[in-house]
């Protein structure tokens, strides 16, 4: 239910903040979220009878819903997937339509499928629910999409995995269909309890080329000192890898050869596929 509460605030923040200031918005919010519990039944506090609770988290629900049903393809990206989701609906989404292309998280098995006419590909995003990993909490949100990609952005929350021991982070993924290939192409991690999470600013984004994605990115990478630009100029190509076809990556900055140092900035993780 925590995450149906979060989306409202975060949906009634788009919807609102043009008319007022965030801090306005965000304290109007929080406290028709956090009204005083009812002390009597039903309850008296709203119209309806209902707990003032109860009536945002079915609000939560009835806009998500309506996003995820919508004809809009980023409106349809707007809603995220929860990994502590119950409702198999709230676990599924249609990435692109005309065709379609689905994608389903799994969180039982840690993993993620994207599904279209012609494919099913299952990764292995993460640990299984209720194992010892490193991501037990988390979060999935679709940036950008086409009938052929999905760029995704995967948030950890925060977690204690030992005695004052911390660990979160932000990472985004790149699927490609034709070679059904998940490839990391940028993360950050944190370690402090109260640490914010490190998402990429500004958002990654891809130019699609005719065998493959250009990723250029400049930004301050978090953690590094204020003003310090980190630059990633990366292309992934679809090629021929003896019977199979790959999305290979190769640093194409200005300057970088093909020495293993120059090509460090293509080690992300490359997702296991487990089915399809």
């Amino acid at each position: 239910m925590r995450h149906l509460l979060i989306l409202l605030i975060s949906l009634l923040l788009t919807a609102c903040e043009a008319r007022d200031p965030p801090a306005t918005v965000q304290a109007k919010i929080s406290s028709e979220v956090a009204e005083a519990p009812c002390t009597s039944t039903p309850c008296a506090n709203t119209a309806s009878g209902k707990d003032p609770q109860e009536e945002a988290i079915e609000e939560g629900r009835r806009m998500t819903d309506a996003l995820r049903a919508s004809s809009s393809n980023r409106e349809r990206w707007s809603v995220r997937i929860y990994s502590d989701s119950t409702r198999l609906e709230d676990l599924t989404l249609d990435v692109w339509r005309k065709p379609t292309m689905t994608m389903r998280l799994l969180p039982r098995e840690g993993h993620l499928a994207l599904t279209t006419s012609a494919s099913n590909h299952v990764f292995e995003l993460t640990s299984p629910q209720g194992a010892d990993g490193v991501c037990p909490d988390y979060s999935l949100r679709v940036l950008e999409a086409s009938d052929v990609h999905v760029l995704l952005e995967m948030t950890c929350q925060v977690f204690e995995y030992r005695p004052n021991r911390f660990s979160g982070g932000v990472t985004y993924y790149l699927y490609d269909q034709p070679t059904g290939m998940m490839r990391e192409i940028w993360r950050a991690g944190v370690s402090g309890k109260d640490d914010r999470l490190p998402f990429a600013e500004p958002r990654p984004a891809l130019t699609r080329l005719d065998d493959g994605y250009q990723f250029d990115w400049t930004g301050v990478y978090p953690g590094s000192a204020p003003g310090e630009n980190y630059e990633l100029h990366n292309r992934f190509t679809r090629m021929q890898e003896g019977k199979d076809t790959i999305l290979d990556c190769t640093n194409v900055a200005p300057g970088a050869t093909s020495e293993p140092e120059d090509q460090s900035t293509c080690e992300g993780a490359i997702l296991q596929r487990v089915g399809g």
